[in-house]
């Protein structure tokens, strides 16, 4: 008698744990995953259709996907399957992010749970240093000093930037003044000390790691270094030319390696 009871018991639940897996929704597909840009569409895309197609392509202010930290921003149901939201302003930079799909997703289907909607994490770009060029600054090559100039992609604390920062010629410590006083994304630092002679110098600018962008959260996890060239302030260089085109007239910007 107490097998069968048991027996019983084991098939009820088994009947129900079926019953609730045919009830539920599974998140099949969402772009809110690995790295993402600091401003674009989410799509979040379930197996099955949850909302009547009189009420798609509408914008909607309920909170169907909770966010941490907190993204602000609008809903839009697509089609039956996919939801589309739209943050209101770029994300934060360098931020690691977790989402989770809301009930308030099956307030108009039969469903009455989602498989795989708290499982959702993404992160925007890592700090990086995009460029960095020397150049000599002064009126004449015997006064002029060499600056380096340092372009990431957020912008960066320059007292940050001063601490972890150490800068080599040919191979020993050179000292150095920071330029760029406020927050930017190119940081300036003048090199002190160094005889200006006809000739080029090896120089190494490293960054130890911790580094954190303005506004960003996770901070660079390993060292950035970059090995230039000083070249001689006698002699003017060109170190970069970019083109670009606005529709209706091309530019070409010329880098240098002294002021003109």
């Amino acid at each position: 008698m107490r097998f069968r009871s048991l027996l019983l018991v084991v098939i009820t639940s088994i009947s129900l744990f079926s019953a609730c897996n045919k009830n539920a929704v599974t998140l099949a597909y969402t772009n809110a995953k690995g790295e993402v840009p600091l401003l674009g569409n989410f799509t979040f895309r379930f197996n099955q259709g949850m909302m009547a197609d009189s009420l798609l392509n509408v914008w909607d202010s309920t909170d169907y996907i909770s966010f941490e930290p907190a993204i602000k921003g609008r809903f839009r149901w697509e089609s039956p399957d996919e939801l589309i939201f739209s943050p209101s302003q770029p994300l934060n930079p360098a931020t690691s992010y977790t989402a989770k799909v809301k009930d308030g997703v099956l307030k108009y289907s039969k469903f009455n749970s989602v498989k795989d909607g708290d499982k959702i994490s993404f992160h925007t770009p890592d700090l990086a240093l995009e460029n960095s060029q020397i150049v000599w600054i002064g009126e004449s090559s015997t006064t002029a000093v060499p600056q380096v100039d340092l372009v990431f992609n957020y912008k960066v604390d320059p007292a940050d930037i001063k601490d972890k920062l150490t800068l080599e010629v040919e191979g020993k410590q050179a000292s150095f003044n920071l330029v760029t006083m406020s927050p930017d994304n190119k940081i300036s630092i003048r090199i002190t000390g160094l005889k200006t002679e006809d000739k080029d110098y090896d120089a190494k600018v490293s960054l130890s790691k911790g580094v954190r962008p303005q506004g960003g959260a996770n901070t660079t996890a390993e060292p950035i270094v970059s090995n230039l060239s000083i070249p001689s302030p006698f002699v003017l260089t060109i170190q970069n030319l970019d083109a670009e085109h606005d529709g209706s007239e091309g530019l070409i910007h010329v880098t240098t390696s002294q002021q003109l």
